[in-house]
C-alpha cells in the first residue's frame, strides 16, 4: 500500500546550487512523490541531525519520517523518484553501491563550496574607479 506522506527532500536554501538541485530534482519527479522543501523551514523534521550539521548535506526525509543524510540519502532519493522500496533496499543491501552513493555525494558537495554557493555581501558596494 502506498502511504499518502510524500518524500521530502530538505536542502539549504541559501545556497544557488543546492537550490537549482533541488529544482531539478523535482522536474525528474514524474511520480509527484518528492516535496523540496528547505532545511531552514524544516529544522524540525532533522531532530536527530546534529545542530552543527544540519547545513551540510542535503536529507531526505521518507514518508515513515525517517532521515537519511548525504550519501545515504542516494538510495531513498532514487526509491522517490523511480522506483519505490525495491531499488532502495537493493542499494542498502548492497555495500559497494552504498560506498559509491556517499563517494559520489562527497564529490558533488565538495564541488558546493568550489562553486558561487554562499556569497557574503561586500563590504563597499560601490564600483571601483575606471583606470
Amino acid at each position: 500500500m502506498r502511504s499518502a506522506q510524500p518524500y521530502r527532500l530538505l536542502y539549504d536554501g541559501d545556497c544557488r546550487i543546492c537550490s537549482a538541485t533541488a529544482r531539478g530534482l523535482i522536474l525528474l519527479d514524474v511520480r509527484r512523490r518528492l516535496r523540496a522543501q528547505t532545511i531552514q523551514d524544516s529544522r524540525g523534521l532533522l531532530g536527530g541531525v546534529p545542530a552543527n550539521e544540519v547545513l551540510e548535506a542535503m536529507h531526505i526525509v521518507d514518508p515513515e519520517g525517517r532521515v537519511a543524510t548525504g550519501g545515504d540519502s542516494m538510495p531513498v532519493l532514487l526509491e522517490a523518484l523511480f522506483s519505490g522500496p525495491p531499488l532502495a533496499a537493493l542499494l542498502r543491501r548492497s555495500r559497494a553501491l552504498r560506498v559509491s552513493c556517499r563517494a559520489l555525494y562527497r564529490v558533488a558537495a565538495g564541488l558546493r563550496g568550489h562553486l558561487i554557493c554562499r556569497v557574503e555581501p561586500s563590504a563597499d558596494p560601490s564600483p571601483s574607479p575606471p583606470p
